[in-house]
């Protein structure tokens, strides 16, 4: 499933990163598995929320055949 990055992950990751979810998750699992692959991110997505399907998801399971997109929202700061 590719998920979607913004900010200053899709800047220093990428826009987007391929993970291997199961058929049933948790949005922290999908959180665990980019910071597996990329640690040196792991306190930005400490902070970061998980959308899935243009919608913030909470601490529900989710069926991955419900699922569309999934796009990982790291904190921003404006000024």
């Amino acid at each position: 499933m590719k998920v979607k990055l913004f900010s200053v992950l899709a800047e220093k990751i990428g826009p987007t990163v391929d993970l291997s979810l199961p058929d049933q998750f948790k949005a922290q699992d999908v959180l665990e598995q980019i910071k597996e692959l990329h640690p040196d991110y792991a306190d930005v997505l400490d902070q970061s929320l998980v959308a899935v399907n243009e919608e913030y998801a909470n601490e529900d399971k989710i069926d991955l055949t419900s699922v569309d997109e999934i796009a990982i929202i790291p904190p921003v700061s404006g000024g």
